[in-house]
């Protein structure tokens, strides 16, 4: 959720187009220079729909590429292309710059957010039911790898009550 209303933003712009002063106007209305800058900059790109809160923004490998190239082409840092292009935040251009001159274009790659899906239960039970023989090598490897995690978590179990036993029995010494 945007900290300020489209509104808000609206009137803070057309105060400094119509006064000017970036400091004073970011005293006046208690806010950064830097957010007056961007939102005049976008408002003059585009209009009103630029100050309007925006959904988070998933954005293709070409228009990264093709934001970067104008970047390039114009001299532009981050702010001005971010205004130029409607992006919210021109800390993603600088992002996706930093990501480009060190890993290409792959690294410019959507990657999928947090962890993996965990195998349903039912499906483990399937395979570990199945007969060694008729498993293909990625099935026997998903069993290897279940068993070796049930075997480390019963040793962890069997330290851990271990170490309450050895606890309790230094306690009541």
């Amino acid at each position: 959720m945007s900290k300020y209303s489209t509104q808000f933003k609206l009137a803070v712009v057309r105060h400094y187009l119509q006064f000017g002063g970036v400091r004073q106007v970011a005293k006046r209305y208690e806010i950064s220079s830097a957010d007056i800058r961007k939102w005049t900059l976008a408002y003059q790109a585009h209009g009103l729909s630029s100050l309007q809160r925006r959904s988070s923004q998933h954005y293709t490998i070409e228009f990264k590429l093709a934001v970067l190239q104008y970047m390039k082409d114009h001299l532009a840092s981050a702010r001005p292309t971010a205004a130029h292009f409607n992006i919210a935040s021109a800390s993603s251009i600088t992002v996706w710059r930093r990501l480009y001159n060190e890993g290409g274009i792959e690294a410019l790659q959507l990657k999928p957010k947090g962890r993996p899906p965990m195998a349903k239960p039912s499906d483990l039970k399937a395979l570990l039911k199945k007969p060694i023989d008729e498993l293909n090598p990625a099935e026997m490897r998903r069993r290897l790898e279940y068993l070796e995690v049930e075997n480390a978590y019963l040793k962890k179990l069997e330290a851990l009550a271990q170490q309450k036993h050895l606890a309790s029995k230094n306690k009541s010494k």
